[in-house]
């Protein structure tokens, strides 16, 4: 509760949920799916979205709330959502990599947070053809009048960070 805790402003991965705050979109994320070259052998590497049901992937889900997050494709246009099984399910950014390195399955993340890893062969993108919709980041911040010039100095700032690391939003 940003206002409750006197929070100025935030930035958050996702699609926001507290229609209460300013949202204004910093970057769109390209996101890939990927696992170890020791899950594969072992799995087997899905050639299309339908046979992630004979997979495992590592479970991500929100601390605040206890749904797990489903990987998503762009098929034919229209968003999909596919829930897959899995043994271990974690909260943190750090962890869900980790996991995928040490064989544990799956996971659908943004691509920087991985680019080293498939740069090496340590993790292997799959599903290439079937694009992830990108994972939208903004910055959030209460309701007021008039924006205090710190947080409008900050926003202006982040806004440029994340457009030269993303590139400019469509």
């Amino acid at each position: 509760d940003l206002v409750r805790e006197g929070i100025d402003c935030v930035v958050r991965a996702g699609h926001p949920r507290d229609s209460s705050l300013v949202v204004k979109r910093l970057a769109a994320m390209p996101e890939v799916v990927c696992a170890s070259p020791s899950y594969l052998r072992y799995f087997g590497t899905p050639q299309h979205p339908d046979e992630l049901q004979a997979h495992q992937a590592v479970g991500f889900f929100a601390s605040d709330r206890d749904i797990p997050y489903p990987f998503e494709f762009t098929i034919e246009g229209q968003a999909r959502e596919y829930t897959v099984g899995g043994w271990v399910s974690v909260n943190d950014a750090e962890c869900y990599t980790t996991c995928a390195l040490q064989g544990a399955g799956l996971i659908q993340v943004p691509r920087f947070r991985v680019e080293d890893h498939l740069r090496s062969g340590r993790l292997v993108q799959v599903l290439a053809d079937w694009p992830s919709p990108p994972l939208p980041v903004s910055v959030l911040y209460p309701h007021h009048r008039q924006l205090s010039p710190r947080v409008k100095a900050f926003i202006d700032w982040v806004s440029g960070v994340y457009e030269d690391r993303f590139g400019p939003l469509a």
